[in-house]
């Protein structure tokens, strides 16, 4: 009987490649297909015996070259490209699997993207919208936020002891490692009779409360301090982080605060078959990186 072969869309990505690195304790190499832009951003894969082909969601031509008997495909969501809209190469994606006869699609998604609030929810919807129209089968993994987002605050504060500053008051987010999230992709495309829906997301944190944990993790005893969402833009310049680090936190400052990301689940742990990691062993994992 012929093998059932996986393809994971921008393989290169650090999702991709911890979802590949999921998917190889699962299948064996030869059954995983990964899709870069440029062949040679795919070398390390091809290393593992991954086969590696050109897709790139704004060339809907090499998509449908790509997506050539394959049966199932991890579709990662794209960054947000004001140049060639997301959903219009969301659209791509989904047409090329259709005309290829792919039979099963795992889409990263967005948390409660069906009621949330976010800017960054609206791709997602329209998505979603496509996926289900398309005839296809599917898991939606939703995927709450990453710890590795907020990576340099972790940092800053865990390794050089710089203040924590909270602009969110007792606001949370339901954090959790990126490996985590692309370990329940991998999960979704190769167990059997997967969920429609995975609202995927940690037990919910406030700044606060990572910055006590981060403490005793880094043994540094930084202050945390509470400013206000207007202050937080300016504090972070102070303490040097990087133009595009505080400009995505500019961007989100009023989904956090809003609670657009204050969302626990239970089905991280049923699709993972345990629990996530703890907050305390997510930093330190960071603080190693």
């Amino acid at each position: 009987m012929a093998s059932t072969k996986i393809l994971v869309t921008l393989a290169n990505s650090h999702f991709g490649t911890l979802a590949i690195n999921s998917l190889l304790k699962k299948v064996p190499a030869k059954d995983i297909i990964g899709t870069v832009r440029d062949l040679s951003k795919g070398a390390k894969l091809k290393e593992k015996g991954i086969e590696i082909r050109v897709g790139d969601y704004t060339k809907p031509e090499t998509l449908k070259e790509a997506f050539k008997g394959v049966k199932k495909i991890l579709f990662i969501s794209s960054i947000p490209n004001e140049k060639y809209p997301r959903q219009n190469q969301h659209k791509n994606v989904i047409e090329a699997a259709k005309s290829c006869g792919v039979e099963f699609i795992v889409y990263t998604s967005f948390i409660h993207c069906d009621e949330n609030t976010s800017a960054l929810s609206l791709d997602h919807k329209y998505t979603e919208k496509l996926i289900k129209e398309s005839g296809i089968k599917y898991t939606i993994c939703r995927n709450n936020w990453y710890f590795e987002n907020d990576a340099l605050i972790w940092k800053k504060c865990g390794l050089e002891g710089k203040k924590l500053y909270n602009p969110l008051g007792k606001q949370k987010i339901g954090y959790a490692l990126r490996r985590e999230y692309a370990e329940a992709a991998a999960q979704a495309l190769t167990i059997s009779n997967p969920k429609p829906i995975y609202e995927l997301a940690g037990k919910p944190v406030t700044f606060e409360e990572v910055g006590e944990a981060l403490k005793k993790v880094s043994k540094k005893d930084f202050q945390i301090v509470n400013v206000s969402k207007e202050e937080f833009a300016g504090k972070l310049k102070e303490d040097g982080y990087p133009p595009e680090f505080i400009g995505m936190w500019s961007f989100m400052i009023n989904d956090y605060a809003n609670g657009c990301l204050n969302f626990g689940s239970n089905d991280f742990s049923e699709i993972l078959g345990r629990n996530t990691t703890s907050l305390e062993s997510s930093l330190e994992e960071i603080l190693k990186e």
